[in-house]
């Protein structure tokens, strides 16, 4: 009997070590503290969008190897492109963004749609900080302006202060803002409520009028920008000029998504979803509450076969106005340490100048072939594969016909930015009915080699423990099984 015994708990501890040990080979997960350094509306809006140029770029291509420096330049060579549904723009810079045309007034205005901001803000006329040779907000041109006075109950924040005018009121103050954004650029102003027309629907809003502008506000891509951030479940920000044509229009829900598609066109699709702009099913990850952002909450993120704590990516937004994906300082210094690692054979990962310090781009696409894809998880099971077509953008220089692959990711703080990057090649529902942020394969991006969010097979799902929806086998009842033989033997 004791024999039987021995033989037994051998072979469940042999067996236990073998899981173990395959389990630590297949999840290489890395520790970096212990590392040095559907549902369709009523009625809906269709909007396209054009994909700009942040900053015009010069190559210089007599460097070896396919390098070539990459050197921000005066964008002299802007123009305003007609937005209309047959589009065709390359996807350009280094930094780039998604423009939208609207009138508020009946004036005309290009905004940068921004789902990390709420307040939507535009030029005021007689605003010296601002920048010349672009479209301001005339009060005089528009029979149904208003300037909102500071008594007023729609006097509110901007998502980034409350109104001064709070502090000293008096009868004739009026409602102030104030907006900081991630880019170093500030802007003061008033704020207005106007008639906005959007695709032919309109409704009366609430928005920021500039006066002072620090930086280079979205100049020279765009004369503003529109803020879809969350204010529907806050009172005391101003409502989204979004959220007002909702309660305005009850034929219109609460709901847009926004398609990148990787022909530099895209469109936005306010209150309702669009089954012509993606294929298969949309899965959704649930809004965390986080003030006015699309904050959801990841359960895992992995590059090849190694996986980096999700809890080491703070906060994680989705936030169509940031161009690159930006990741917690932890997890991109350690993302940069795997690819130096695994990835030295291919120029400037290693070498000076590097890829990484956005001085020098790769010159064909071929360079960067065998980069590796970054798996993202999320609450809900919701799984999203980014290739390196991605995050490697593709840049036109001022120079017609030249083009360079520049890294876009960045290093940011104890906060991770899905922005532009992470978004392209799928179709992104915000839906603010049921507090959900859905992801789907957009329809002109299944032959580009998206990840497949449906195909759970593409994910190898050793690698998505937490997110609940893997039913992992327990090695632990190994462990607790060879404690009671052993018990027993003893006992024996």
């Amino acid at each position: 009997m004791k024999l039987s015994n021995i033989l037994l708990v051998i072979f469940l501890l042999s067996i236990n070590i073998i899981k173990g040990s395959t389990t630590e080979l297949n999840s290489n997960n890395l520790n970096i503290d212990d590392i040095e350094h559907d549902q369709d509306g009523d009625f809906g809006i269709d909007l396209p969008l054009t994909i700009e140029s942040r900053y015009s770029v010069e190559f210089d291509r007599n460097i070896e190897n396919g390098m070539m420096t990459l050197k921000p330049t005066q964008p002299s060579n802007y123009k305003r492109n007609p937005l209309s549904k047959n589009i065709d723009i390359d996807m350009q810079g280094n930094f780039y963004q998604i423009n939208v045309n609207v009138l508020i007034g009946q004036q005309k205005f290009i905004l940068q749609v921004d789902t990390g901001s709420t307040l939507t803000a535009i030029p005021l006329k007689g605003c010296n900080s601002c920048k010349d040779n672009r479209p301001v907000y005339d009060p005089a041109l528009s029979s149904s302006s208003q300037l909102i006075p500071c008594s007023s109950d729609k006097c509110l924040g901007s998502g980034s202060a409350s109104p001064s005018c709070k502090l000293h009121q008096n009868a004739k103050s009026t409602c102030d803002f104030i907006i900081l954004y991630g880019d170093g650029s500030k802007i003061k102003g008033k704020v207005f409520s106007d008639e906005i027309t959007v695709s032919g629907v309109s409704s009366t809003i609430y928005f920021g009028a500039n006066v002072e502008e620090v930086g280079a506000f979205e100049y020279p891509r765009a004369d503003g920008i529109m803020g879809l951030g969350r204010t529907s479940n806050n009172k005391n920000l101003v409502p989204t000029i979004f959220d007002s044509m909702v309660r305005s229009n009850s034929s219109i829900k609460n709901i847009f998504g926004i398609y990148l598609d990787y022909h530099g066109q895209g469109y936005l699709s306010l209150g309702k979803i669009n089954h012509h702009y993606y294929i298969g099913s949309i899965q959704y990850t649930p809004i965390q509450p986080a003030g006015p952002f699309y904050a959801i909450k990841p359960t895992s993120f992995r590059v090849d076969n190694t996986s980096f704590p999700a809890n080491s990516m703070g906060q994680v937004i989705v936030d169509s106005g940031t161009s690159d994906l930006i990741l917690t300082s932890r997890v991109y210094d350690h993302l940069i340490q795997y690819f130096r690692k695994h990835y030295c054979h291919i120029d400037m990962v290693c070498s000076y100048p590097s890829i990484f310090s956005s001085r020098v781009c790769f010159e064909k696409e071929e360079d960067f072939a065998t980069f590796p894809w970054l798996h993202f998880g999320f609450e809900g099971g919701v799984r999203i594969a980014i290739p390196p077509k991605n995050y490697m953008i593709k840049t036109e220089s001022n120079q017609q016909g030249v083009y360079g692959y520049c890294w876009g990711i960045d290093r940011g703080d104890d906060m991770t930015i899905l922005g532009d990057v992470f978004m392209r090649g799928y179709y992104t529902i915000f839906d603010n009915i049921e507090n959900r942020v859905g992801f789907a394969i957009g329809k002109n991006s299944k032959n580009s080699n998206v990840g497949d969010i449906t195909d759970i097979n593409q994910f190898d799902s050793t690698y998505y423990r937490n997110d609940g929806n893997k039913n992992n086998f327990n090695y632990l009842s190994f462990s607790f099984i060879s404690i009671i033989l052993i018990i027993n033997l003893i006992l024996l």
